[in-house]
């Protein structure tokens, strides 16, 4: 599998309670579009302003974020992660992401964003 386009991001604890996973801790930005017992298929949305609660990716995914607005990053510990890529490389390619810890994102843009995350269950 490809490497991880974004190592900043802290990793998933095996043991973390299901209540972070991002579907149960921040349903307003992660919507279930498909699952079986191979793939889970969420829509990711962030509206202007908003920010994510606290939740976690236990399964390695395929990113695709269409649009990318400015964005602040925070990770388990509440430090806030500095975006190191350029938006605009990224916007509209799939990337790969290894299983992601607790972490949570604000948008600090005038648009939403909008992405498809692709988690592969193991």
């Amino acid at each position: 599998m490809s490497q991880d386009n974004v190592p900043q991001r802290p990793r998933f604890i095996p043991g973390t309670p299901e209540k972070l996973d991002a579907v149960a801790a921040a349903p307003k930005n992660h919507e279930v579009m498909f699952e079986n017992d191979r793939v889970r298929v969420l829509r990711v949305t962030l509206p202007p302003g908003a920010v994510e609660h606290k939740h976690t990716h236990k399964w390695p995914s395929v990113f695709t974020i269409y649009k990318f607005p400015k964005i602040k990053y925070f990770n388990d510990k509440g430090e806030h992660v500095p975006i190191t890529v350029n938006r605009s490389e990224f916007e509209g390619k799939p990337f790969w992401v290894e299983p992601e810890g607790v972490h949570w994102v604000e948008n600090h843009d005038t648009y939403p964003l909008e992405a498809i995350r692709v988690e592969l269950k193991r």
